[in-house]
């Protein structure tokens, strides 16, 4: 509870309650993380096969396919018939390049 007494100083009286603080804002993930909307694309992991990159099994990349990879940028590409996750300067020799990696969510154990 919250008063003013007549002194002026402001009184806090018990907890808080958070709903009706106006001055909070809402965590927006879409701001927080997306750039650029049009090109970009979220993809769930597959496999172990980017457990060295800290990539697990259905974590969730974040690939923007506007943005142009250079140096040690975590990026998506074609290898046959699926897609596979690397850093840029690891590349293979004939590798094409689908988008770079911006974000990637982790998630815990049982969480899904």
């Amino acid at each position: 509870m919250y008063y003013e007494n007549p002194q002026g100083v402001s009184v806090h009286d018990g907890f808080p309650n958070p709903a009706t603080d106006i001055s909070l804002q809402t965590l927006d993930l879409n701001q927080l993380l997306i750039r650029r909307p049009v090109s970009t694309f979220l993809m769930r992991i597959a496999g172990n096969g980017g457990e060295d990159l800290g990539v697990f099994e259905n974590d969730i990349v974040i690939v923007d396919r506007a943005v142009k990879p250079r140096g040690a940028q975590m990026v998506i590409y074609w290898q046959d018939d699926s897609m596979m996750i690397c850093r840029f300067n690891r590349l293979p020799v004939f590798a094409k390049v689908w988008g770079v990696a911006t974000s990637i969510i982790h998630q815990f154990s049982g969480a899904r």
